[in-house]
């Protein structure tokens, strides 16, 4: 479970931003929206944790790039260790001619296997400047720390850390489990965290293939709700067709060229499977009437290949319903970029509030998500839960909680405040003739 993020200097961001899942002392709906990690990993008073965080701002305030940065962060510590160039290609603050001469900087707090964990890393001119990763189980213990070329890692001497060497684009967390140090369960754990966590993005939403496993317990549920939306489905098949040997190269150049021919080949989602890549369409099954309101058949559409039957939401809705479900049933953390796109406020209400439930969340699965939508934020919603992004007039984005603002009422309506501009700045469109 993720406690806090921090991040510096990265995109539309200078200074340091935080986005935490930390409860503050506010009591509203805690039994609902709220959990207890153990008093072994963190002290009574901070081990209270939220279940979701809805992170609200203007177009171009920097919203997105929260996501993106923690998204940054995820794919430097799968990806560093594997010699792909990720790290040369970290965004500094965007808009001052100075701020790649500083460090960008990225920190987790998370809780793994019942331990508690901060981990953290500075980037410059594509090299990893410095590392850090602590523990706690019964008190703050230092795991490792890397200052340029220099270890210091728990339990191993000096003469067997000048052995070990780290490139400078490669993160010692992601490679060091290459070595046998007494350390390596901590570095699993961390890495563990981080291949867990679930990121959605609106054009990147490739989940559709998560319909098929387990006896197809994830498109139940699915189904359940695509029905109390009504949306018109009565049932839906994903359909996956081998379009190519990825060990053929005969077969790749064939499929390139039909896509040349034909780009609406594109249309779908793909999928690299058992050294084959499969095409993966959703067939959507519709009633159909007679006069007298009685079913008398099925319509099948194809959602991909048909484009344009179903509605944009429709096809938002079923491209991340099964991430959702899957981070519902396995207690992960979940970041959702615009969860309210193209969907009816009931929709967007209705998946935060699976977070904020006790029976459809019982293992505290958590959702960070941005949203425009300002209802979102009046309806079962703490004041912790809400952030809000804002930027000046020179670009630089600010990330702050409601919790944070002094004469917040529990009953007060929040978005009429927010629109009013109480919160955070907000376009001005008044003067526009």
């Amino acid at each position: 479970m993720l406690i806090n993020f921090r991040f510096q200097n990265c995109r539309s961001f200078l200074d340091e931003a935080n986005l935490s899942m930390q409860a503050t002392s506010d009591t509203t709906k805690s039994e609902i929206n709220t959990f207890f990690a153990s008093e072994n990993v963190l002290p009574k008073g901070e081990n209270e944790l939220l279940k979701s965080s809805v992170i609200f701002g203007g177009n171009a305030s920097g919203k997105s790039n929260i996501i993106k940065a923690f998204a940054y962060m995820v794919n430097v510590v799968r990806l560093s260790a594997a010699q792909i160039p990720i790290v040369s290609g970290n965004e500094h603050y965007a808009f001052n001619l100075e701020a790649n001469k500083a460090p960008s900087i990225y920190e987790v707090e998370i809780i793994q296997n019942s331990v508690y964990y901060k981990y953290g890393f500075e980037l410059l001119q594509g090299k990893v400047l410095k590392e850090w990763l602590y523990k706690r189980e019964e008190r703050l213990t230092k795991v490792f720390e890397r200052n340029g070329s220099k270890l210091d890692i728990m339990g191993v001497s000096a003469q067997a850390i000048n052995l070990i060497k780290i490139p400078d684009a490669t993160l010692f967390l992601s490679s060091g489990n290459n070595f046998n140090l007494p350390i390596n369960r901590y570095l699993s754990d961390v890495m563990a965290w981080f291949a867990n966590v679930l990121i959605v993005f609106e054009n990147a939403a490739n989940a559709l293939d998560i319909y098929t496993i387990e006896n197809g317990k994830y498109k139940e549920k699915a189904l359940e709700i695509l029905k109390r939306a009504d949306i018109g489905i009565t049932d839906f098949t994903v359909v996956k067709d081998k379009v190519a040997s990825v060990t053929n190269p005969q077969d790749v150049l064939n499929l390139n060229t039909q896509i040349q021919i034909n780009p609406t080949l594109l249309s779908g989602q793909f999928k690299a499977e058992n050294e084959s890549l499969y095409h993966i369409d959703v067939r959507t099954d519709f009633n159909v009437y007679d006069n007298d309101n009685n079913v008398v058949g099925t319509k099948n559409v194809m959602l991909f290949k048909e484009n344009g039957f179903n509605s944009e939401g429709t096809v938002r809705l079923l491209c991340y319903m099964g991430w959702i479900l899957a981070a519902l049933d396995q207690g992960r953390t979940i970041f959702i970029d615009e969860i309210d796109s193209k969907l009816h406020f009931l929709v967007a209400d209705y998946i935060i509030g699976m977070f904020n439930s006790i029976e459809d969340n019982p293992k505290n699965a958590q959702l960070i998500c941005t949203a425009h939508n300002v209802l979102l934020m009046d309806d079962g919603m703490r004041r912790d839960q809400i952030y809000f992004t804002s930027k000046d007039s020179q670009g630089r984005s600010t990330l702050v909680s409601l919790a944070d603002f002094n004469g917040v009422r529990k009953n007060d309506l929040f978005s009429k405040r927010y629109l009013a501009g109480f919160y955070a700045s907000l376009p001005d469109l008044s003067t526009i003739e």
